[in-house]
């Protein structure tokens, strides 16, 4: 093999390495990227049951029960603001804490 066609050889291998160093450097990233992205759509549309694990559910799904959670304490809270409680709103909690701390 002559000195012209080891050069030759020495760059087309140097060539090689250079681009396999770039796909694996690129790579990384956007192999995390992917992750991340695969975890945050996990999160938001939920995981559905398969053997030995629960179903996870999504955003939307808990953001609903929590709304119907809230609606029944806004409920509440609205038929307690009108029940007689003495005419002076938040009585029943003053005469409370009275009694539990001693002064009533």
């Amino acid at each position: 093999m002559t000195l012209e066609r080891w050069a030759a050889a020495g760059v087309v291998l140097g060539a090689i390495l250079s681009a396999l160093t770039l796909v694996v450097t690129v790579s990384r990233p956007l192999r995390r990227l992917a992750r991340q992205n695969e975890e945050f759509r996990q999160d938001w549309y939920g995981v559905p049951a398969r053997p030995g694990h629960d179903a996870v559910p999504g955003v939307p799904e808990r953001l609903r029960r929590i709304e119907s959670r809230l609606d029944g304490v806004e409920s509440r809270l609205d038929d307690h603001l009108r029940s007689p409680h003495g005419g002076q709103p938040g009585s029943s909690i003053v005469r409370h804490m009275r009694t539990r701390t001693g002064q009533g």
